[in-house]
């Protein structure tokens, strides 16, 4: 029942806002022939610099304007493709699958109003409860007839996870080149936890990860994961130091975050912020 419902309400949101997933048109091949960053939430990056990045245009993750150094990146793009995100917990609780984090998205907002200059991608299913000039929606595809009938998303599912929309993003957008920066599952050996959270992680193996999207997304894009100290299986990859010629230092949450960021993401019962 639920997800059926679920269903009926995504179909019906895709029929009605064609002309606003048409506004993403508008980036095609806009930074043709630049390189990138993108920024996911790994714990790597508590040992990383961001002053060392600014040098290049990046796509951020959901929770990367936390950051007490964020605005030392240019991060023009932020991602946060999680369906139902800004709903009610009312809805999320009895109509959808979708986690609810209330008082983060609330956060969020005021994040999408102090950010006029940067462009957020949200999942579409967010249309009917969030609106902005900086906002664009994006639902299972990039539809745009000038795109080749060997576009990626005609290869693989480009739409599953941050990682992926990341990539597909920058394909389109006409980077040649995206550096993964705090993409820790790409790092051999690969640590689990956020950079938000407490401690320095644990290693866990992620044997094959994104594999077989990885081997489709290089025939589009040049790509290289950014370790603390390691490797990668299926994509090219320099540690942080060999990328910037600096050691990384590791700082704890404590001085990644201000005590409100901190409270806000205690309320979610999967992050050890304290």
């Amino acid at each position: 029942m639920t997800i059926n419902f679920t269903n009926i309400l995504k179909d019906s949101l895709l029929k009605i806002s064609q002309k606003e997933l048409s506004k993403i048109h508008k980036y095609k091949d806009a930074h043709k022939g630049e390189d990138c960053y993108f920024f996911g939430n790994g714990v790597s990056l508590k040992w990383f610099d961001f002053k060392e990045f600014s040098n290049k245009i990046t796509i951020g993750a959901s929770h990367l304007p936390l950051h007490r150094s964020f605005n030392d990146l240019n991060a023009r793009y932020l991602l946060l493709t999680e369906p139902f995100w800004f709903y009610p917990e009312l809805i999320t609780k009895y109509v959808t699958n979708s986690v609810s984090q209330p008082s983060l998205s609330k956060e969020y907002r005021n994040v999408i109003k102090n950010n006029p200059d940067t462009q957020f991608f949200l999942n579409l299913s967010n249309f009917l409860v969030i609106k902005s000039k900086n906002i664009s929606f994006m639902f299972r595809d990039i539809i745009d007839p000038r795109l080749p009938a060997n576009f990626i998303t005609n290869k693989i599912s480009s739409f599953d996870g941050s990682l992926r929309v990341a990539i597909l993003l920058a394909i389109y957008m006409g980077f040649d080149h995206i550096y993964l920066v705090g993409c820790d599952y790409t790092h051999v050996p690969s640590r689990n936890l956020h950079w938000y959270e407490k401690g320095r992680g644990i290693f866990i193996p992620h044997e094959n990860y994104e594999k077989d999207f990885f081997k489709v997304a290089k025939e589009f894009i040049d790509i290289t994961t950014i370790t603390l100290d390691g490797t990668s299986d299926f994509i090219d990859s320099v540690t942080y130091k060999e990328h910037t010629g600096v050691q990384p230092i590791f700082r704890e949450n404590t001085e990644l975050l201000d005590e409100k960021s901190m409270k806000i993401l205690d309320t979610w019962h999967d992050y050890s912020i304290y």
